[in-house]
């Protein structure tokens, strides 16, 4: 049991720590505002714990037994990434048009609104866009709707699924607040290169995104192609 629960928090670390949508989303925040990131990052770890609860109740099973239903997380995730990613570069370019119609004097003024507006402002709507992001998230579709099963039987107990949500719930609290406070510490040198973030984010979010929409309906099209 214990040699198993060591290779999933192992390959969960990894997991968690390879570039991704989450971690672009985080880097969006924070460097804006720390509390705006943290609530992310919060927001980010209830989505893991969504898909950590699914796995656990048959979700990798369901998608092992059924693919298609991987096929369609893809499609609807892919979609929602493909709008983050729009969105971002869609701010970028109205706050470049925004700029060149200011004066210098206005210059300040311009920041300060280009900052408050890059994110959400209430509470819950950055934990909705940390939630978001995550259920999108294409390592996470793979990462529980294949990986995890490998670790998990039908066999295992209660107190055996208990142990596992909560090591993998103190990992990923450690590291997605932890690059967030990171981040956030060093914002006011992210901020001058807010607009090259928004940039990279959004053409990484469209480019998963667009990506994970023609791989899911390429799958989910296949059988159909196959039948006509």
């Amino acid at each position: 049991m214990f040699s198993s629960l060591i290779s999933l928090c192992a390959v969960w670390i990894v997991a968690l720590i390879s570039p991704g949508p989450d971690v672009f989303q985080i880097l969006r925040t924070a460097s804006r505002q720390r509390r705006a990131g943290v609530l992310v990052a919060l927001g980010i770890c209830l989505g893991n714990t969504v898909w950590i609860l699914a796995s656990l109740a048959g979700l990798s099973a369901l998608v092992t037994t059924h693919p298609g239903v991987l096929n369609l997380l893809k499609l609807i995730g892919g979609g929602y990434l493909l709008y983050l990613g729009i969105t971002a570069l869609s701010g970028v370019v109205a706050a470049y048009r925004a700029s060149t119609r200011r004066t210098a004097a206005d210059s300040a003024e311009v920041e300060k609104t280009a900052i408050s507006g890059s994110i959400p402002a209430s509470t819950a709507a950055q934990l909705r866009l940390g939630v978001a992001t995550n259920l999108s998230n294409p390592k996470a579709i793979l990462f529980f709707g294949a990986v995890f099963a490998q670790f998990i039987s039908a066999e295992s107990g209660v107190m055996e699924k208990l142990l596992i949500v909560v090591c993998l719930e103190v990992i990923q609290l450690l590291w997605f607040v932890g690059v967030a406070v990171a981040v956030s510490t060093v914002s006011a040198t992210l901020r001058r290169y807010s607009a090259a973030i928004d940039t990279l984010s959004g053409t990484f979010f469209a480019g998963f995104g667009l990506y994970m929409c023609l791989s899911g309906a390429k799958e989910l099209l296949g059988p159909v192609r196959a039948l006509s």
